[in-house]
């Protein structure tokens, strides 16, 4: 930490700098002395407990009109008391403001930093807020010291193989992911990488039948065979130390999402395999080879047409009367679903549903259960549109609308496309068609799946992991690291649920073990959970606390107690989930056979009230009971709202 003399110095030297400069608008004082005397009494006075940010900026700013105003009229005694009584003060209230550790990085770096980049900042910005800069800047540099400024080098043995990749390019129902299959087939060591774990064992089911031995892998569970040829995995599973003949990476468009899309690049930029066969649509295609370009491989085209028509109806649907068997029911939230499924149950009809909080398993019971013909309808969010083999007939848009995250946004062409494309299951349907509920609903359907893709500019770059290795706060690095731009196409991951984990950590930083440990924290906030969920979130900052304490994790426990429903099952399945990924991550060792029976009776009582008692979900007014609008967004009827 730089000495208190010192520090006054620069302050003087920095205001001084900064009243020889002309200024744009001088303030002019009528009553200079009278003002001054009192700026001197009040920094006399304060005291740094009872001084904020707004009030120490504002002693900075005063000063330095006051010192400027001084110069410009030659009174040097008053120069004389900002000299030797404000800017004293003044630091004095500066260094106060600060953490310990910020204080002992106030040096001479820091001051030469702020002459250099910073002339004349501290005038106007308190240290407390110059010095993060400072250290976002120390950061940076680094970052751009450790990683190479092109991410395919971060990979150096993969760029050595010359991979072969094999582009299957085509809209939904094309065929394009039958074609890459059939090749992974005849691999003596290959890997399919996908966006689901339902994918994953759909693909490990389709090897087994036909002789292949195959090992399921996802973030949820391992499925070994013996003397297996095939790893069937979702992408975020990828391994980039074992050398592979033959990689499927499915739906490849993925690679722009601002959450998971990093998998897929580093899959793209790092995968070892000397054949890697990439299925996408043509939206991606552009980029895709920008990438290959850059890693210097080679690359061949192959492309798919729809297999069946797809029509735009005509006439808008109409709900509940114009549902059909074949119908897959499309809106964007959990409560609609169920909602929607609840309305069609009071009418007799059954319908399977599925959402992005179901647990997998689920998922997969309730398809069946469409696909064999003992529901008849399906209710979804845009959950279906990502790869699920469906027999659809038609696709019916209750919502043309989604929730962001950030806020309601109309839906793009790509997400039209994809769940559209779900309708007319080729060797089931000739054709397949789609509508929506309400004519200008329909109408922007019918506009927006007429136009084509636009073509992906941007694919998502994850964070490397060898920064870990700088001397700073984890948090900062995250945030420094995303915050330097990359080269073109690539973007930052989204690091916000991260940082949302670390802050939850750093508070009980004390009592855990390995908190310093930049390695072992990543592997703590970057586990995959439900954020919105405070149940999970709670069970997460436990493992943290506690994991050290033994060989195994505490297991989870299901509150009989709350009588939350389908909610009070389904994030008790979350923290299934999360004793199954912290624990491999973490090193623990993991209760297979409790966990499987606990999956397994979890899932029996989510599907016992998915197959009865939807219609507790129907949204009614909360005030007379009378049914809501579909999909609407209040729990009054209007009614109720105008008494």
């Amino acid at each position: 930490m730089i000495q208190t003399k010192k520090l006054v110095q620069f302050y003087v030297s920095e205001y001084e700098i900064q009243m020889k400069k002309k200024q744009k608008n001088p303030v002019s004082y009528s009553d200079f002395n009278g003002r001054l005397e009192r700026l001197r009494r009040s920094l006399k006075s304060a005291r740094s407990s009872r001084v904020n940010s707004t009030v120490l900026e504002d002693y900075h700013r005063q000063i330095k009109n006051i010192a400027s105003y001084a110069y410009r009229r030659n009174k040097e005694k008053a120069l004389t008391t900002v000299r030797e009584e404000l800017l004293p003060k003044l630091v004095q209230l500066d260094m106060a403001f600060l953490l310990p550790d910020q204080r002992e990085g106030i040096n001479g770096a820091f001051l030469a930093w702020l002459k250099r980049h910073k002339t004349g900042a501290i005038c106007s910005d308190t240290l407390f807020s110059l010095y993060p800069m400072y250290r976002a800047y120390q950061i940076k540099n680094k970052i751009l010291d450790l990683v190479p400024t092109r991410p395919e080098l971060e990979f150096p043995e993969t760029l050595e193989m010359h991979r072969k990749f094999v582009l299957h390019i085509g809209p939904t129902n094309s065929g394009k992911t039958f074609q890459a299959l059939e090749r992974l087939k005849t691999a003596g060591c290959g890997v399919y990488l996908g966006p689901l774990r339902l994918l994953a064992l759909e693909v490990y089911e389709r090897m087994k039948e036909s002789g292949v031995p195959c090992t399921m892998l996802t973030g949820q569970e391992c499925i070994e065979e013996s003397e297996s040829r095939i790893t069937a995995s979702t992408v975020e599973m990828a391994d980039y130390d074992e050398l592979y003949d033959v990689a499927v990476l499915d739906e490849a468009q993925l690679m722009s999402d601002t959450d998971r899309g990093h998998s897929w690049t580093k899959a793209v930029l790092g995968l070892k395999a000397r054949e890697i066969h990439v299925c996408t649509s043509p939206a991606a295609v552009g980029v895709l080879k920008h990438l290959i370009t850059l890693c210097q491989d080679t690359w061949e085209e192959h492309y798919y047409e729809r297999k069946t028509d797809l029509i735009c109806e005509e006439e808008a649907f109409h709900f509940p009367e114009d549902v059909q068997p074949g119908d897959a029911l499309i809106v964007f939230s959990k409560k609609s679903v169920l909602d929607v499924a609840g309305r069609l149950e009071e009418r007799g009809v059954n319908a399977s549903v599925i959402y992005g909080s179901l647990p997998p398993e689920i998922r997969r019971r309730q398809v069946h259960l469409f696909a064999e013909g003992r529901t008849k309808v399906v209710v979804s969010t845009d959950a279906i549109g990502m790869g699920l083999n469906l027999p659809v007939r038609r696709i019916v848009f209750l919502q043309t609308e989604k929730f962001d995250g950030t806020g309601r946004r109309p839906l793009r062409v790509s997400e039209i496309r994809q769940i559209a494309g779900r309708a007319g299951r080729f060797g089931i349907y000739d054709t397949g068609y789609v509508t929506a509920m309400g004519e200008e609903e329909l109408a922007y359907i019918r506009e927006n799946y007429e136009l084509s893709e636009q073509p992906l500019t941007k694919v998502n770059l994850g964070f490397s992991q060898v920064l870990l290795d700088i001397e700073e706060p984890l948090d900062e690095i995250l945030r420094v690291w995303h915050s330097v731009e990359p080269s073109e196409p690539f973007e930052k991951e989204n690091v916000e649920e991260a940082l949302f984990l670390y802050e939850k950590a750093y508070k009980v930083r004390n009592s855990i073990d390995g908190f310093a440990n930049k390695r072992t924290l990543y592997r703590m906030i970057t586990c995959p959970i439900d954020i919105k969920d405070h149940r999970v979130v709670s069970l997460w900052l436990t493992y943290c606390q506690t994991y050290s304490a033994d060989v195994s994790l505490t297991k989870p426990k299901l509150d009989t107690r709350d009588r939350g429903g389908i909610l009070k099952y389904e994030t008790y399945y979350k923290q299934l989930d999360l004793y199954y990924q912290f624990s491999h991550r973490m090193g623990k060792i993991v209760d297979e056979e409790w966990l499987r029976r606990e999956r397994e009776h979890t899932e029996s009582n989510i599907m016992r009230y998915l197959t009865k008692g939807k219609t507790n979900y129907i949204a009614r007014c909360q005030y007379c009971g009378k049914l809501l609008p579909l999909t609407g967004a209040y729990r009054i009827c209007d009614d109720c709202y105008s008494r």
